[in-house]
């Protein structure tokens, strides 16, 4: 085939191509990072009970002040911010709306038993640390989750705060993350 032709081929699909994705973009509603102003406070109550709770006692089946473990001090620090959430790890990881990124505020889950099970939940704090109650250290720490341990772990982050609609339940990307 002589290449004038393949070339006008080729420049006639780039630009269907194009206007097809240009197009396709016009469908999409934007998506907002900002938070409403009620999640943002929320955020901060949620922040602000965490990190009052750093030093508290590991304490399995605790939710309180004087002892957590680490879906309890989920559970206490949403209660706050007047949020309730379920008790248990396994409980919170089915019940949050799954993302990608999380936000200061939301939840980080991981794998850290050999039954290969959400078995673990820490409040993601910002700039790449979170805030968990450690059974390993016997109390309530903040840590970077660029640590090996952490990074290999990680299940995906889920919120309670903002948007609209009831949270879903499923599968999340192994490769979650957190941001911000």
């Amino acid at each position: 085939m002589p290449i004038l032709p393949r070339i006008r081929r080729t420049s006639c699909l780039f630009l269907l191509l194009t206007g097809l994705s240009w197009l396709g973009g016009c469908a999409t509603p934007p998506v907002s990072t900002r938070d409403h102003p009620h999640a943002s406070a929320a955020r901060q109550r949620i922040l602000g009970a965490a990190e009052r709770l750093i030093g508290t006692p590991y304490v399995l089946g605790g939710e309180s002040p004087g002892g957590v473990d680490c879906s309890g001090l989920v559970q206490y620090a949403y209660l706050q911010a007047g949020i309730r959430v379920p008790r248990t790890t396994t409980e919170q990881f089915r019940a949050g709306r799954p993302q990608r990124k999380v936000l200061p505020g939301d939840l980080l889950f991981f794998r850290t038993d050999a039954t290969g099970a959400v078995s673990h939940v820490g409040i993601y704090a910002g700039k790449g640390r979170m805030i968990h109650a450690s059974s390993g250290s016997g109390q309530v720490r903040k840590v970077d989750l660029n640590q090996r341990y952490w990074q290999r772990r990680l299940v995906g982050g889920a919120t309670y705060l903002g948007g609209a609609g009831t949270p879903t339940v499923g599968r999340w990307p192994a490769n979650a993350g957190p941001s911000g």
